[in-house]
């Protein structure tokens, strides 16, 4: 008890007393409650400046924080300094209310990379990780915009920041911006990501069709073939299945060879962007199918990889993805023996989706077998023609415009497979029906709607055919200027622009009665089956040509009168009208190129049929000679 007195006095700086006294308690008193008060005031005060520093309780910490805004916006460095020496503390408090930001994450928005650079010396591991009102630390603001050189800075100071916060991570964000060098940067701090992010970027970066980040993640990770996802399926399978769906989304092997070395210059990265990426994605698959190979121990063990839980490679064809299956089948082409599990190959898939491409790529690498083209797959035992003879889902007649042209197309095809399976066109069933009559009873509806289709186009083509045709043959016998009564000649037949007029004429007279004479052929004509195949293209073709020419040339003759009229080919007037009626022309192309075009294609597709002719040889020799087992 008299050290803790002694000690009190002490403190107080009262001199312990020698007996006791009502002075000597007054005075004790007295000294207690002046040093509570101080310890107070003082405690008080240190509380005050942190909260004027962090919640802006005074016009002059206010004035501080707006200063620092600016100077960060700016990358002003001596102003920040100086704010800190005056307010000690204010680099790492927060100086943006809405967003809750400090001086780090406004310096990297603007892309400060000295400034921050500085202040990331000077600030703690904790400081670098403070989030903004939207979890985000400065290194995430950074990967938004893609500053590698200020992502380096906050890294090498603390690595962890890699890690991200409230789920969201600076490499996935730089992955969704395609900031390939961040992405880069980021995964080669493997130490401080987790694989599970890793794949978790890897699989984005696919479905997103970023096929140069998703190489960037594949370089060294044989270990993916192994590693299993939610379903419990290996990564890799999970991976090449979402690519078997993507058609039109890698290169070919010649495209691959062809463009490789001119991407690499940096004049045709622009330029080639889209042809980059497929080039990007047909490394990416054979790298992920490089890998399958090495991990699989026996060839069963590799066909139970591509059949489970269902055939990627039957996808592929589904899709019409082409280049997926050459990467497979290029060095693997027992693959092409794969059946799913209705009995059907990939040949009878790209049959009943008319996928052509697939259908060709199967020729084209002389892959075929007597076993590839089994007659029977299913328990109804279809063969491969009625299997052509049926009609096709509506996405896929949806390729092309219109009911002639789509029945052209189902025609075309048809032919296409009945050259292949020959030996077999006129195999009836007991019971059945051949494949032609499936295929008559299959379009029926579809023949009646392309017969409907091209005569009503007919007829309003053959209309403005007879009326231009109308109009030149009158412009014929009343020519610019009248005739001369002495010689009855026309007055302007000296001049250069009556011969332009007279040419123009006959031609446009000549060009709509073709027209005419087309188009009514197909009105009269009944339109069988076979009508689509090449007879209905070809009028079209001539006819849509015969009226676009008449069209023209009326144009001509009509501008052609003009100048005659004016005398002078100089002529403002003259040319202004010429000008303006070349505008149905335009209009007349733009509107009817579309169909001009599905005619021509269809024109072509038939002549080229006879080509595919000569493909059949070796194949029915091999149907020939080998023995079908199911």
């Amino acid at each position: 008890m008299r050290s803790f007195s002694s000690s009190v006095h002490n403190v107080l700086g009262v001199e312990q007393p020698q007996v006791n006294g009502n002075d000597y308690l007054k005075r004790l008193k007295s000294k207690i409650h002046t040093f509570t008060d101080g310890l107070i005031r003082s405690v008080k005060y240190i509380f005050d400046d942190e909260r004027s520093l962090s919640e802006g309780n005074g016009s002059g910490n206010d004035d501080a924080r707006c200063s620092l805004h600016k100077a960060a916006m700016n990358g002003n460095w001596e102003t920040a300094e100086q704010l800190e020496r005056e307010n000690l503390g204010i680099l790492s408090v927060v100086i943006s209310e809405d967003r809750n930001e400090t001086a780090l994450h406004i310096a990297t928005r603007c892309n400060q990379v000295g400034f921050v650079q500085k202040l990331v010396a000077r600030l703690s591991d904790e400081d670098l990780g403070i989030e903004n009102s939207y979890g985000n630390t400065a290194l995430c603001i950074a990967a938004t915009l893609g500053g590698l050189d200020i992502a380096k800075s906050m890294v090498e100071k603390r690595k962890d920041l890699i890690g991200g916060s409230r789920n969201v991570t600076p490499v996935l964000i730089a992955a969704r911006y395609k900031h390939n060098d961040m992405v880069s940067y980021l995964l080669s701090q493997k130490d401080h990501i987790a694989p599970e992010m890793e794949l978790e970027l890897l699989v984005g970066a696919i479905s997103a069709n970023h096929y140069d980040i998703a190489l960037i993640i594949l370089k060294g990770k044989d270990w993916l073939a192994t590693k299993l996802d939610i379903n419990q399926d290996t990564l890799l399978h999970t991976l090449l299945h979402i690519m078997a769906r993507k058609p039109n989304t890698i290169a070919s092997y010649k495209m691959t060879a062809k463009w490789q070395s001119c991407i690499e210059k940096s004049v045709f990265k622009c330029l080639c962007k889209k042809t980059t990426m497929e080039i990007k994605a047909h490394q990416m698959v054979a790298n992920m199918w490089s890998i399958v190979k090495t991990n699989a121990t026996s060839k069963e063990n590799l066909m139970n990889f591509v059949i489970h839980p269902s055939s990627m490679l039957h996808d592929a064809a589904r899709v019409g993805n082409v280049e997926f299956l050459e990467i497979l089948l290029h060095e693997n082409p027992d693959l092409l023996r794969i059946f799913d599990n209705d009995g059907k190959s990939i040949f009878h898939v790209a049959v009943e989706n008319r996928q052509e491409g697939v259908f060709n790529l199967i020729y084209d690498m002389k892959l075929f077998n007597p076993d590839d083209l089994l007659y029977y797959f299913d328990a109804k035992k279809i063969s491969l023609l009625e299997l052509a003879a049926k009609s096709a889902n509506p996405k896929h007649l949806d390729r092309v415009s219109g009911a002639v042209f789509q029945m052209h197309s189902e025609l075309l095809w048809f032919k296409v497979v009945e050259n292949i399976v020959e030996l077999t066109t006129r195999v009836k069933r007991s019971g059945g029906e051949t494949a032609r009559e499936i295929f008559t009873r299959e379009h029926k509806e579809l023949k009646e709607e392309g017969e409907k289709w091209v005569k009503r186009t007919a007829n309003s083509c053959m209309l403005v055919a007879t009326l231009i045709a109308t109009v030149v043959f009158t412009a014929a016998f009343t020519v610019p200027g009248g005739k001369n009564e002495s010689s009855g000649l026309p007055i302007f037949v000296e001049k250069k622009w009556f011969t332009v007029f007279v040419i123009s004429d006959g031609i446009a007279l000549v060009s709509s009665s073709t027209a005419i004479l087309l188009f009514l052929s197909i009105l009269t004509s009944r339109c069988a089956e076979n009508d689509f195949l090449f007879w209905l293209p070809l009028e079209l073709v001539c006819g849509l040509g015969s009226l676009f020419v008449s069209v023209l040339c009326m144009v001509l003759a009509f501008g052609a009168a003009f100048f005659l009229y004016y005398g002078k080919d100089t002529a403002l007037l003259p040319l202004m009208i010429t000008g303006m009626a070349a505008v149905p022309i335009f209009w007349f192309c733009v509107l009817q190129w579309k169909l001009w075009a599905h005619a021509l294609v269809s024109l072509h597709a038939s002549t080229v049929f006879c080509l595919l002719r000569n493909r059949k040889t070796s194949i029915l020799k091999a149907i020939t000679n080998g023995v079908f087992v199911r």
